[in-house]
Formats: C-alpha cells, sequence, structure tokens
C-alpha cells in the first residue's frame, strides 16, 4: 500500500457522513499530517468531531470556511462527495499541481481485492446489501460492505488482503470522481436510470455520463451488469467492449429472467424460484435478479442464494414497516428521494385496504412532480409537507387539491399532523422524494429520527 508517512493531507469537506470521518482516520493512523476544513461551523460538525477527539492534537482545523494556502501548502486534497469538481479551492489545488482525490478513487487504486461496484438511481442500496449477503454466505468474513450505503471502505482498506471482496454502493457523486481519476470496479452493476440529482448535475446527460464511469475504466476481466428493461441503463452494454450480462423481467431470452411463475432462469435454464423470498414486488424482483447475476460471477450456489432470500428482509429506510398505533400503521421509505421511488411507493400500497397519509417534500434536486402528483391526486388521503423547495413544488402542483396539508416545521409536528389526519385502517408512509439537507445530517438520519419518534408515541 501507498506510504502516507508524513505526507500533508487536507480534508476538503469533513461532513457529518462517515465518509469524511473514515478519510480523516485513515490518514491520521497512517501517519499523516492532516488538515481539515469545511464551511460549517464546529459547533455543526460536533457529532463528527467527538468521534476525532483522540487525535485533535494531530489535527489542524480551519472550519466555517477556507484558506486558500490550504490548497497550495498540502500534498493530498481530499474532496468530499458534495463539493462539485468546478469548486473555486478545487481550481486552486489544480493550478498549483495538487493530487485530487476522493474515498472511492483511493480506495479503487489501493485495494488489493476485486471490488462489485453497484449504482442506479433507484434500488442500489437494497441491491447492494443482498449482493453482500449471497457472497457472505460463500465466503464469510472476505466480504466488506461499504461506500454511500453509509460506511467508509477507505477505513477497513489496511485489514484487506487479495482473498476478500469488497462490495460497494456508488452514486454519482462519486462516480463523478472516479471518472476523473480513471478507475471503475471489478464487476459494475446498473440497476436503472432515471432523472436525479438535477440540481447538482447539469442536465440528464451529465448525470448518465457519470454513472457510466463505473464500467468505462475497467480492465480486461471486467464485468457490467445491467437491467435490459431500463431505457437508459441498457444503453451502458452499447461499445461496452468487455463481458456485459443483462437482466430482465420482460425479456425471454436475456441472460437472466424471471418469468410470472417467480422462476429464475440463467442463460435459458431454470436456475431457482424465489417465492418463498421475503423480499417480493417487481421492483424487488429486479433488485433480486441483479444480485443473483452478480452473485454467480463468483460462484455462489442456489442453495445459498435460496438461504439467503428466505432470511433477508431489505435494508432499513425502504418501505419498511415501523409498527402499528390504534390501528395506523406506519412505513418509512425515507431512501425513496426520486420521482420514481415516489411512484414505486404508490404501486405498492395501492392495492391495500387503508388510505395512505404521506409525509413528503425538503429541498428540490431539480426534479419533475408532475408525474407522481397525477398519482398522488388518486390514491391519497392526505399530504403532509416538509419545509423545503421541493415541497414548494409539489404543494403548488397540488394546491387545486384540498386535501394537502402542509405544515412546515420539525419532523414531531409533521408526523403528529399526519398521524392526526388518519383514521384505523390507514397508513402513514414516509416518502420524502427530495433531499434532507438543511433538516437531517442525511435520508438515514431522517428515517432513524422518524421510527425513534414513531415508537415514542402513544
Amino acid at each position: 500500500m501507498e506510504d502516507f508517512k508524513d505526507k500533508k493531507v487536507l480534508i476538503f469537506g469533513l461532513g457529518l457522513n462517515d465518509g469524511g470521518l473514515g478519510m480523516a482516520e485513515f490518514f491520521l493512523e497512517q501517519g499523516a499530517v492532516v488538515t481539515i476544513t469545511d464551511g460549517k461551523s464546529e459547533e455543526e460538525l460536533k457529532p463528527t468531531l467527538e468521534k476525532l477527539e483522540k487525535y485533535k492534537d494531530r489535527i489542524t482545523l480551519h472550519l466555517g470556511g477556507h484558506i486558500e494556502e490550504d490548497f497550495i501548502n498540502n500534498d493530498i486534497i481530499i474532496r468530499n462527495p458534495a463539493i462539485k469538481p468546478d469548486n473555486q479551492y478545487l481550481q486552486i489545488a489544480r493550478d498549483a499541481g495538487k493530487r485530487i482525490e476522493m474515498e472511492m478513487s483511493l480506495f479503487h487504486r489501493l485495494a488489493p481485492c476485486k471490488i462489485v461496484g453497484v449504482t442506479g438511481t433507484k434500488g442500489k442500496s437494497t441491491t447492494t446489501t443482498l449482493i453482500y449477503e449471497f457472497l457472505k454466505k460463500k465466503f464469510g468474513a472476505r466480504v466488506l460492505l461499504a461506500g454511500n450505503i453509509g460506511k467508509s471502505a477507505i477505513r477497513e482498506l489496511p485489514r484487506l488482503t487479495k482473498d476478500d471482496i469488497a462490495v460497494l454502493e456508488l452514486s454519482s457523486f462519486q462516480l463523478d470522481a472516479m471518472g476523473e481519476n480513471k478507475v471503475s470496479p471489478d464487476v459494475a452493476l446498473v440497476t436503472n436510470m432515471f432523472a436525479d440529482h438535477l440540481n447538482w448535475h447539469a442536465d440528464m446527460n451529465e448525470y448518465i455520463e457519470a454513472k457510466k464511469n463505473i464500467c468505462k475504466y475497467q480492465g480486461e476481466d471486467g464485468v457490467l451488469v445491467v437491467n435490459l428493461d431500463n431505457e437508459i441503463s441498457s444503453t451502458f452494454l452499447d461499445k461496452y467492449t468487455h463481458r456485459g450480462i443483462g437482466f430482465s423481467l420482460e425479456k425471454k431470452d436475456s441472460p437472466y429472467y424471471i418469468d410470472s411463475n417467480l422462476d429464475v432462469y440463467e442463460k435459458g435454464e431454470k436456475l431457482l424460484n424465489i417465492s418463498d423470498a421475503v423480499l417480493q414486488g417487481t421492483h424487488n424482483h429486479y433488485n433480486i435478479l441483479g444480485a443473483i447475476a452478480v452473485a454467480r460471477e463468483f460462484g455462489v450456489s442456489v442453495s445459498e442464494i435460496l438461504s439467503v432470500l428466505k432470511e433477508f428482509q431489505g435494508v432499513e429506510g425502504r418501505q419498511q414497516f415501523v409498527r402499528e398505533i390504534r390501528g395506523v400503521k406506519f412505513y418509512n421509505d425515507t431512501t425513496a428521494t426520486s420521482v420514481e421511488a415516489m411512484v414505486a411507493m404508490l404501486d405498492r400500497f395501492k392495492d391495500q385496504s387503508g388510505k395512505i397519509v404521506m409525509i413528503s417534500g425538503g429541498m428540490d434536486k431539480g426534479l419533475d412532480y408532475s408525474k407522481v402528483v397525477e398519482k398522488m391526486k388518486d390514491e391519497l388521503k392526505a399530504l403532509v409537507l416538509f419545509e423545503g423547495t421541493a415541497s414548494e413544488k409539489i404543494a403548488d402542483l397540488m394546491k387545486s387539491e384540498g386535501y394537502v396539508h402542509k405544515y412546515y416545521g420539525t419532523l414531531e409536528g409533521v408526523v403528529d399532523k399526519a398521524f392526526e389526519l388518519a383514521t384505523s385502517g390507514d397508513m402513514v408512509i414516509l416518502c420524502p422524494g427530495a433531499t434532507s439537507f438543511n433538516m437531517f445530517l442525511n435520508e438515514f438520519d431522517r428515517g432513524a429520527k422518524y421510527v425513534n419518534y414513531v415508537n415514542s408515541l402513544e
């Protein structure tokens, strides 16, 4: 592994997620001289800084803003995924000839093991975790789960060997930097592609190009697994020069296919039946099929796959049942941050006997909510909105509907309002369709706080 002892490293954007913390810990443990700069104040970063307390005498903090000299005087600049590549301070670093990295680009370059990368607009967390569970069933502790799913990968780097496997969820932000550094995982999976993060990417084309970095720089042994039923992800196989594998619920001749009896076919031969899987529904069938395709690349057996499917209940925050209170069922779908995810939630619950009181909104990502609003008008009993620019867009589209209840306040207030509007037999579902910026650390923090508050209700 590369020697970082005495190297001067700048963490540009510590943040409140595990990635920035993991990078700081990694370089400190490697003997580097670490400076941390972040636009947030020390008070705002307190949860992360507390975890670095044992290193405090070895860290220089420049918080509440940035100093140009930091980007000139340090050897390596580590940028947070949320910082855009055209940031003025990054340009200063480039002009000074400095090395700029992100966690995922550095991990891909230094990891001695095979890497599986999963991206897409919907389903990537469930698919990533399912791949991890399949591989863990066969290989045990040799498998690492990390990335955008909420766990730092770089922290685990020193323990990894050539016999291990890293399974990573990769966002478009992370992939953007991987493209800049020309690295891709050994095995790549694309779940699907829909409009998302258009407040960060200039347009849909830029978003797609960022996602394509998942396979653009693979070696000769690279493998690309894609959803053939998605108009955009299916094009990733165009001009792909390594081994491409498609999966489909519609195309019987695809390498991996599920029929109406839930029989899974591998290259035209029946492999197994997933009717006993805990996860069901069309969106989960895509997740399962993609994960099976990757697992089979590593020799995972049918019995090992079935064993996992009979136990795996999904990832927290994805249409997760929380509890029932006085006949009202509460669900947590905090990771539904796209229009398509909102539609998927409504499709899943539309045949239930009760009506839906939906909690949505937050900060806008440049999404077009018109498609989901038509379904919301037809299928919701009530809508309660967080404060934010996305909420304003949704409310404007639904302003003619009398059942739109806006509550621009705390999470507790939003949940209380939703509970008030529900009656026995109804469902209260957190399905934001927007980012959690300003109110929560991230979508997982939002979901955790929602679950905790719902569990406190009587």
